[in-house]
């Protein structure tokens, strides 16, 4: 009996590694297994080998699960049968009636015991310790799977073929591995809030890595300087005018245009102005750089390609006739990742719940703060929504409301709004 029971336990033992095999080499982490690999270690380049081939990856796999099915078969055609003779002998039943009712007893024992042991020590402990050390795990157990694989090649190449000709048949097309280790950007904003959610990630880590991946579908008209706001040189100005001008907006680089904000001639550096006024020299189109454009509708991806390229800090914003839409900067794109370091917030809460705004701040970011859905096909700021709602320039007192939002004009600045209070609009609050 002890040999009977050994091998038993042999079989559970075996599902176990072979249940552990499939799922580490499918949760392995591809980045640790290739830098181990790039270091040397050769359990790693083997493993590695493995993971870079779909096709190995699909074999190795396929013989994990031929000797998960011949061990599970194993234990059920030769562990019940023994395992209840030996327990039908212990319970010592003769005649017939009791030898039926003993050997049933004796069966269902045996089921019992051989399914616990081989749910939870061939399967679930294997399968648990196989994803919380998926690194570890596959290193170890890789090279005896292989070994069997090249034992069972035929046997295992035989079976992925039937299975490919079975899936063709139902009209599927098996996907070789290619892309199953890759993530959307949907997966991996879930994995950076389950990774927050248990501590593993801090939650200013977490908000940037959103940020990151939010980043991409955002256009140059989203996070530029609008033209209205545009502080800028004209060609030639004096030098009292420079300093005035300096003194009030307080920049490093600013625009110089020649009759107006559509004809921009380049952009001055803050100590090209300080040296012009030095000499007292009136600002030239010399003393002005060349500067890049885009075009408003262009990602924010392409913006920083052409900021590289052109080995500059700012670039002008155009619109779909040509005309100056704005000016976006190297501060702009990183306030998109990191958030705008500002003295003053551009949203902030009141007591009763309601948003104090800059007309700046996006729509869609106003209704997420409300907790509703607020967007507009056309435009992307506060300023534009009111501008565009009341058909003319806003005035302080100005009330609009769109969607299910409210919004109260409290201050202007040039033709659009500088601030103004958002609330929903059935909300119970006085203005």
């Amino acid at each position: 009996m002890l040999t009977a029971l050994l091998i038993i336990l042999a079989l559970v033992v075996l599902n176990g590694l072979f249940v552990a095999a499939e799922f580490a080499i499918v949760g392995a982490p591809r980045a640790a297994i290739e830098r181990r690999a790039l270091a040397g270690q050769r359990l790693a380049q083997v493993v590695h080998r493995v993971l870079d081939v779909p096709q190995r990856q699909d074999r190795y796999i396929a013989t994990a699960q031929l000797g998960i099915t011949v061990a599970s078969l194993g234990l059920g055609m030769y562990g019940e049968h023994v395992l209840a003779d030996w327990i039908l002998r212990q319970l010592g039943a003769s005649g017939a009636p009791h030898y039926i009712a003993a050997h049933s007893v004796a069966s269902a024992i045996a089921v019992s015991l051989l399914t616990y042991l081989h749910i939870v020590v061939g399967e679930m402990v294997p399968k648990s310790i196989a994803l919380q050390r998926a690194e570890h795990t596959v290193l170890w157990i890789t090279p005896p799977i292989l070994w069997m694989q090249y034992a069972c090649y035929p046997v295992v190449v035989g079976l992925n073929e039937l299975g490919n000709l079975l899936l063709k048949a139902l009209g599927l097309q098996r996907q070789a591995g290619t892309r199953e280790h890759l993530y959307s950007t949907e997966e991996l904003e879930l994995v950076v809030r389950e990774s927050e959610a248990g501590g593993l990630l801090r939650a200013e880590s977490g908000r940037i890595l959103r940020e990151l991946f939010d980043f991409g579908e955002l256009t140059a008209r989203e996070v530029m300087t609008p033209r209205v706001q545009i502080a800028g040189l004209p060609l030639g100005a004096e030098p009292s005018v420079m300093r005035a001008f300096v003194a009030e907006h307080r920049y490093s680089r600013y625009p110089v245009y020649g009759e107006d904000l559509d004809e921009i001639m380049g952009m001055v550096h803050l100590k090209d102005l300080i040296v012009a006024c030095e000499r007292d020299t009136p600002l030239t189109a010399s003393t002005a750089s060349p500067m890049p454009y885009v075009p408003e509708t262009a990602p924010l991806g392409s913006v920083i390609d052409v900021l590289r390229k052109e080995e500059t800090h700012m670039a002008l914003v155009i619109d779909e006739h040509g005309g100056t839409a704005g000016l976006v900067t190297l501060s702009d794109l990183f306030d998109e990742v990191i958030g705008e370091i500002e003295e003053r917030p551009s949203i902030s809460r009141d007591y009763l719940g309601r948003l104090h705004v800059k007309g700046t701040v996006r729509v869609e970011e106003v209704g997420e703060q409300l907790g509703v859905s607020l967007e507009h096909p056309d435009v992307d700021s506060v300023s534009g929504l009111v501008l565009t709602v009341l058909g003319r320039p806003p005035r302080v007192g100005d009330r609009v409301e769109y969607e299910s939002v409210r919004f109260d004009v409290t201050a202007t600045e040039g033709h659009g709004v500088s601030e103004c209070i958002a609330a929903v609009a059935n909300q119970q609050t006085k203005f």
